[in-house]
């Protein structure tokens, strides 16, 4: 083969792994939960929260409401249910989504401000009704189920 092809395969392959790469160490947020966000060894990164809307103080711009951190899916294989899991205050700059009200379940993405005493989110889903009406969220003092006495 041609040498030029040859070091043409060799960079796009390069280009390739190193894209792939960044991809897979950067560009993933990794879900936390409140007590993680206020601890020392949270460094101001960008996160995820899985949390059920306990409070609202403000539904307008800027949504202001209390927070509590969703108990782990018993069907998820890879669940961790020793994460410690709390409450907080969130704020949130922008219109709402519509299904945002007491109650309901959200994924939100943003960062703790220590400041505000409050973790600021920049993008906010709410979950489908029906998805979790009718289903009881353990509080916070509850363990999950493990099958023994």
């Amino acid at each position: 083969m041609n040498i030029k092809i040859v070091a043409v395969i060799v960079l796009f392959a390069v280009a390739v792994g190193a894209a792939l790469a960044f991809t897979f160490t950067q560009g993933g947020m990794e879900y936390r939960t409140f007590p993680q966000v206020t601890g020392s060894e949270y460094g101001g990164e960008r996160v995820k929260m899985k949390v059920q809307v306990i409070s609202i103080e403000s539904a307008e711009n800027p949504a202001v409401f209390i927070a509590e951190d969703l108990a782990p899916d018993a069907n998820d294989p890879k669940a961790n249910f020793n994460v410690p899991r709390g409450k907080g205050k969130v704020i949130y700059a922008a219109p709402v989504p519509s299904g945002f009200k007491l109650g309901c379940h959200a994924t939100l993405e943003g960062r703790y401000d220590e400041k505000k005493g409050a973790f600021v989110a920049t993008n906010m889903q709410t979950q489908c009704p029906s998805k979790y009406e009718g289903q009881e969220t353990p509080a916070l003092s509850e363990k999950p189920a493990t099958g023994t006495p």
